[in-house]
């Protein structure tokens, strides 16, 4: 089975990384308190492109210079619904990528797809006060040369550089996803890759919410925990034009953690003034941009069960991932922010037989890409053909 060995690197290495007083994935389920769903790491965020070998290209340059492939490019009725996406028998990637950021001491790695059916090219955000995923920030040991070097390669800025009490810059990648670049301390001796990009790090994912107070409910109900209190932010002229926009700006802004595994951080924002009331992207999940984060729970079943008894909403029931074959025993599924944000779940599940296709649907057919094909990455999925 093609996808049984990405799952079984996410859990040597979780519990490799997690502190030795935590619970390791496939304990029994009674090591977490009763409301705690088990949530242990960050495995990536997603995000769209419309041009999968441009962007791919692109975040090579940036250090990304790992990647599992071999993914199915079609699957089952169910995965699709996960996804949100109901009326279709089935979807298809054109190309699919998780690309890894070597030796990066927070978790920083990019889901990178290109869907085929359905394809959505609406553009991402366009500044970061959009609710929604906004960005990821990312740490670079040069932020000068990597300014420099980031134009070269074609990266679109929000400005120059702001240069006050923390410097910062905004830019997008070919298909406009928005990332933050600031200065940062690395304790690898590793070289810098070919492409001359000091990155190293991925510290957080920016997310924007209408009310900070509630979206910190909810994102305690997964297992998050504020790393202080929530601070207002009055940014001057200057530093607004920095974010993209057109005069000062007032926001309340917190992030939060996991107090195990990867530790992994989220920066959640509530913006005052300018205050842009958009929803984040709809369903299905499939718009360019960073659409989803994808964590990881110890038991999906018993992580679902929980949050449902406190009225978390679903975007779809749990699908088995990824074979399309039922024997799967890790499964996916969505649940929706108070603001419409997609925070995927992954953990492992009972194996469930497939179920049949849906009436009018023609027979199920999982497709993989062509072994040896253009884009086929450093390392395939083990087991992988």
């Amino acid at each position: 089975m093609r996808l049984r060995g990405l799952f079984v690197i996410l859990f040597t290495w979780v519990t490799l990384t997690m502190p030795v007083n935590a619970a390791a994935p496939g304990e029994a389920a009674q090591e977490f308190a009763p409301e705690d769903i088990g949530l242990i790491a960050r495995i990536h965020f997603a995000t769209h492109t419309t041009d999968f070998d441009r962007a791919r290209t692109f975040y090579r340059a940036l250090g990304y210079t790992e990647g599992v492939t071999g993914f199915p490019l079609t699957n089952t009725h169910q995965m699709a619904r996960s996804l949100g996406m109901f009326d279709l028998c089935q979807y298809e990637l054109a190309k699919g990528e998780v690309m890894s950021l070597p030796d990066s001491p927070n978790p920083a790695s990019i889901d990178l797809l290109q869907f085929k059916t359905p394809f959505n090219d609406d553009p991402p955000y366009d500044r970061p006060n959009h609710l929604g995923m906004a960005y990821a920030e990312f740490a670079t040991t040069d932020f000068d040369a990597d300014v420099s070097g980031l134009k070269q390669l074609g990266a679109r800025f929000l400005s120059e550089p702001y240069a006050g009490a923390s410097r910062y810059v905004f830019f997008k990648d070919p298909d406009g996803v928005m990332y933050k670049l600031v200065p940062g301390r690395s304790n690898s001796t590793g070289e810098v890759n070919t492409s001359g990009i000091h990155i190293f790090d991925m510290p957080l994912v920016a997310i924007n919410v209408t009310d900070l107070d509630t979206s910190l409910a909810f994102y305690g109900k997964l297992g998050y925990q504020p790393l202080s209190e929530p601070v207002l932010i009055k940014g001057s002229l200057e530093e607004g034009v920095a974010h993209g926009l057109d005069g000062p700006f007032e926001l309340r802004t917190v992030d939060v953690a996991i107090r195990r595994g990867d530790q992994h951080k989220l920066r959640l924002t509530q913006w005052l003034a300018p205050f842009d009331p958009s929803p984040p992207y709809p369903p299905p999940i499939n718009h360019i941009g960073i659409n989803r984060v994808a964590v990881l729970v110890a038991d999906l079943d018993r992580a679902v069960a929980i949050l449902k008894e406190q009225d978390v909403p679903f975007l779809s029931e749990v699908a088995s991932c990824c074979s399309g074959t039922g024997e799967d025993r890790t499964g996916i599924v969505h649940v929706i922010d108070p603001d419409g944000v997609f925070v995927e779940l992954v953990g492992g599940i009972e194996p469930r037989p497939l179920p049949a296709q849906p009436e009018g649907c023609p027979a199920l057919e999982i497709k993989y890409p062509p072994s040896g094909g253009d884009y086929q990455s450093d390392r395939l999925l083990p087991g992988s053909d």
